[in-house]
């Protein structure tokens, strides 16, 4: 089996002369992408291989290896396939992510219109790539971190009013109103260490590691990962030290997570 160095060189290889160049652009062919780019005379514009614009007359086109070869000849990049940009695949996840550092720094969480302005997009454009890239769409995104919040807060807070503004709610009653979905619990119990609560909890193992999900009757109360499962274990006591932990295979709990993708990598929204 060859070496990965010989795989590329190989691969490379393939894009050496002119006529394979323009078989690869006929094609669409996104192999060749960073390889070369191909500029059009008639234009004045240079793409990359895989451009989708309609397809120039042969007799019109000239190679180049690299951009900037082509703009020191005097062509622009197109603002379709936009060859002097990283790929599409790699735009979409540095907007995902500075989109994903928005809710997670912003005092109040945003929605839709400001995330889409955030990674430049259009709302719609948007939601679509958010949800291809993390699997989550950018409301329930939002509402996982507001959670995430929730529950830091309370655990943090002098009290449950302060809690309640720091974790970005502007009232009472909507926090209250959200607290059994978000907590699994009233918020001065989850405060309170889980005081009269009996939680189920189930261990498995996904793309991240460990996961630990449990739960009360009233919803999910604390969803961790990790790699060790016994650590994850002695942390859900931590937390609700004066509640009932109850073990078991979990199926009901662990069908919450059905919104939860196993190919999601949190990381990847943090860097």
């Amino acid at each position: 089996m060859p070496d990965v160095q010989t795989m590329r060189t190989s691969m490379a290889s393939g894009f050496r002369s002119d006529d394979e160049r323009w078989a690869a652009v006929v094609d669409r062919n996104h192999a060749a992408v960073g390889e070369f780019v191909y500029c059009v005379t008639t234009t004045g514009v240079y793409c990359r291989p895989g451009c989708a614009a309609r397809h120039p007359r042969r007799e019109n086109v000239r190679f180049h290896t690299s951009c900037e070869d082509a703009e020191n000849t005097g062509f622009r990049p197109c603002r379709r396939c936009r060859p002097n940009e990283p790929p599409p695949a790699e735009r979409h996840a540095r907007s995902v992510a500075a989109a994903c550092r928005l809710v997670e720094t912003a005092e109040e969480l945003p929605d839709l219109d400001a995330l889409a302005q955030v990674a430049s997009m259009s709302r719609f454009h948007f939601h679509r790539v958010f949800k291809a890239i993390t699997g989550f769409t950018p409301r329930a995104y939002t509402a996982a971190h507001r959670a995430d919040r929730t529950r830091e807060a309370l655990r943090t807070s002098r009290t449950v009013t302060e809690a309640i503004y720091d974790s970005g709610f502007n009232s009472s009653a909507r926090f209250y109103a959200a607290s059994p979905e978000r907590l699994g619990m009233a918020p001065a119990v989850f405060r309170g260490g889980g005081t009269g609560e009996t939680i189920r909890f189930a261990v498995g193992e996904c793309s991240l590691g460990s996961i630990l999900v449990a739960a009360t009757t009233k919803g999910i109360c604390a969803i961790l990962f990790g790699d060790d499962p016994a650590a994850l274990a002695r942390d859900l006591e931590d937390r609700f030290p004066r509640a009932e932990l109850v073990g078991g295979d979990g199926c009901k709990i662990l069908a919450h997570l059905t919104a939860i993708p196993t190919t999601f990598d949190h990381d990847s929204c943090r860097t």
